[in-house]
């Protein structure tokens, strides 16, 4: 079964912190991560969610206005390489 990161994407860093900030005040867990390229080029933060909490993390941005531009879903790289210099 593959496993999955769920992004949470903004129009700009002010979204996201806003929301990071909420997230973290009904004790939501999310983590403020850079957003991959392959997902986005226009802001640099995204946040990280479980999959069990997407749709609460969805209706708190909606109650607290927070403009977010989408919910998506990547599957979870399993073997990482890494350029060595």
């Amino acid at each position: 079964m593959e496993e999955y990161d769920w992004y949470v994407l903004f129009p700009n860093h002010q979204e996201g912190l806003r929301l990071y900030r909420e997230l973290q005040a009904q004790c939501i867990a999310c983590t403020l991560v850079p957003t991959p390229r392959a997902l986005s080029r226009c802001c640099g933060v995204a946040l990280m969610v479980s999959p069990q909490s997407v749709e609460r993390v969805k209706a708190i941005a909606q109650l607290t206005q927070v403009r977010v531009e989408s919910v998506v879903r990547v599957p979870k790289k399993k073997d990482w390489k890494y350029r060595s210099s």
